[in-house]
């Protein structure tokens, strides 16, 4: 399995336990704060987490930019789009107990008693989230896909490392990082990049790509959804990278940023 989904929702584990955490950090901090007024005491814990989070955040993104300064240089909105991924928690651990520190030399010791608690919740779970669903062990599939001209296409046994983007018209994530990918693809001659769409007909797909003008050589049509269930994907888009020995490098369910890309590559080529 190389995601998890809830409803019409799906997260690769990472996002999954991300959320997760994120969720039961801001329920322990209310729950604490709640405790603390029904003790009569004054409390700014709240307050305090709260910022502390958003300084997690903040410090996360910004770690993450600079350790990619190089891919953000040449597209530096990109650092605003949160919603792609990628951040270094070293980075936010270290800008939130700045926001903390900064609690504490303000004479605001109901920050700790705050903010402690419902950072371990969240830390833990992180840690069993990770524990709960370690990488799977997947080969690139022997399938054999169709491209846009009929023709039969394989797709393992190509003896270098392969990013599979499995995606569809319908949805919205997958076209709006399809012009980066394919941007991508183009750079990287060295990896082959497929794109797999699921279950959809030529017609729809050579329509989308003449809309968006972009080329249809990597472009696959999985008619039975074959990937979809061999490779126990969640969602769409989904993008896993497998080394040139057909093994599974990364798994990621959702959208991707560049930067995010670019890192699996490197790992693949590894």
């Amino acid at each position: 399995m190389t995601g998890i989904s809830i409803g019409p929702l799906a997260f690769d584990p990472a996002r999954f336990g991300a959320v997760l955490a994120i969720l039961l950090y801001v329920s322990v901090a209310e729950l604490v704060s709640w405790v603390q007024r029904r003790r009569g005491r004054p409390d700014t814990g709240l307050y305090w987490s709260t910022l502390t989070l958003i300084g997690w955040v903040v410090g996360a993104r910004i770690g993450f930019v600079a350790a990619n300064a190089a891919v953000f240089a040449d597209h530096p909105l990109d650092a605003i789009k949160l919603w792609q991924g990628g951040f270094a928690p070293a980075a936010g651990w270290i800008a939130g107990g700045l926001v903390l520190l900064v609690a504490l030399l303000g004479g605001q010791p109901g920050a700790l008693r705050t903010t402690l608690p419902a950072a371990a919740v969240a830390a833990l779970t992180l840690l069993l989230t990770a524990a709960s669903f370690p990488p799977p062990d997947i080969r690139l599939p022997a399938l054999s896909l169709q491209t846009l001209d009929g023709r039969a296409a394989q797709l393992a046994g190509q003896g270098r490392p392969v990013v599979l983007n499995l995606w569809a018209t319908w949805c919205p994530p997958c076209r709006r990082e399809m012009p980066m990918m394919m941007e991508l693809a183009a750079s990287t001659p060295d990896v082959r990049f497929v794109f797999a769409n699921q279950g959809e007909s030529t017609a729809q797909i050579r329509s989308f790509l003449a809309d968006e003008g972009l080329p249809a050589d990597d472009v696959l049509r999985d008619n039975q959804q074959q990937l979809t269930a061999e490779l126990g994907v969640a969602g769409m888009p989904s993008t896993l990278v497998f080394d040139a020995d057909g093994d599974l490098v990364a798994a990621r369910t959702g959208e991707l940023s560049r930067a995010a890309l670019v890192g699996l590559v490197d790992s693949a080529r590894q």
